[in-house]
């Protein structure tokens, strides 16, 4: 079980685009794609057109150099 400090939220993220394996979103003023199965609990935005929450890990946000 993960705790609070392992989780990262993205509020106001824009998706753009989805399919089963990939979320193309932006994110604090960049566009990335994030696997689909990245996305944790808590997460709003997950198909195109949505605006919300984006919850990753900490270690994928820094893979995707969101932090």
């Amino acid at each position: 079980m993960m705790d609070g400090t392992d989780r990262v939220e993205f509020p106001n993220v824009e998706v753009l685009a989805h399919n089963e394996q990939i979320v193309l979103c932006r994110v604090a003023g960049r566009v990335v794609t994030i696997p689909a199965g990245r996305l944790l609990p808590g997460s709003t935005a997950r198909r195109q057109g949505d605006v919300g929450t984006v919850v990753l890990t900490r270690e994928v946000a820094k893979t995707f150099a969101l932090l």
